[in-house]
């Protein structure tokens, strides 16, 4: 095989793996190769490919696709490597157990949010939110708590200047009132997310810095809208960035 075409066969097979991971559930064959613009035998070879390594499985009652176990292999392996969450898995048990909400650890990966660590709260709603999960920058308090700190070219290439994903009725759909609502994260320190991506859940998130200043990831604490109430989010918000910069000063930041 050309170098050409195997590059082309490698990419296409990432590709699969990418569509999967978010798909949210088992996918035909028929409905990746219309996903991804490719063949249903090009599709069928890499699938085979991928199945007798482990990395995808197949539903032998429906013949649809999903990740297989082997993809969690090189998954946590990156989870264990990735400084920031090794650093701050300890405060995110801390902060779950004395707030009594969901504790979470997100980094910013091509522009949207990634969950790298999660401790549910012994008294809060839960969430589907597994690690590895992909969420929109604009709509998430972690991604709002990234955003304002980040230098103004990286934001502006991530919320552009067309209308962004509503989520619910509260999301933040006009990039304009987004970066003035980025302007009043910077002045009080933190981000707050109130029902902007899953109805009846709000969230208080501030950043993690690293060494020079540079913004490593988030910390936040979510719950129901009636237990991360208006008037408790300023002093959640005070307990997250004590815990914050406890976990930069790990990670090298002076302030």
């Amino acid at each position: 095989m050309a170098k050409s075409e195997a590059a082309k066969t490698v990419k296409r097979a990432l590709e699969v793996l990418n569509f999967l991971a978010t798909a949210g559930g088992p996918v035909g064959v028929i409905e990746l190769s219309k996903e991804l613009d490719a063949s249903q035998s090009t599709i069928y070879r890499i699938l085979s490919t991928l199945a007798a390594e482990g990395y995808v499985a197949q539903d032998p009652h429906t013949d649809k696709y999903a990740l297989g176990l082997q993809a969690l292999v090189p998954a946590g392996a990156v989870l264990n490597q990735l400084e920031v969450r090794k650093q701050a898995l300890s405060a995110l048990e801390r902060l779950a157990a004395e707030t009594g909400c969901n504790a979470n650890l997100a980094v910013l990966y091509r522009g949207a949010v990634l969950y790298v660590g999660r401790i549910d709260g012994p008294k809060s709603a839960r969430m589907y939110t597994v690690l590895g999960r992909l969420a929109p920058a604009h709509a998430t308090g972690l991604g709002k708590a990234m955003l304002a700190f980040l230098p103004e070219p990286e934001v502006e290439a991530i919320i552009g200047n067309g209308r962004l994903k509503p989520f619910t009725p509260g999301t933040i759909t006009d990039p304009e009132l987004l970066r003035q609502e980025l302007e009043r994260t910077r002045a009080r320190g933190f981000a707050l997310d109130h029902e902007e991506f899953v109805e009846g859940i709000r969230c208080v998130a501030v950043p993690i810095r690293g060494q020079h200043g540079r913004i490593e990831g988030a910390l936040s604490v979510s719950g129901s809208a009636y237990q991360v109430r208006p008037d408790a989010e300023e002093a959640l918000a005070a307990r997250l960035q004590d815990v914050a910069y406890e976990v930069s000063g790990r990670l090298g930041y002076i302030a």
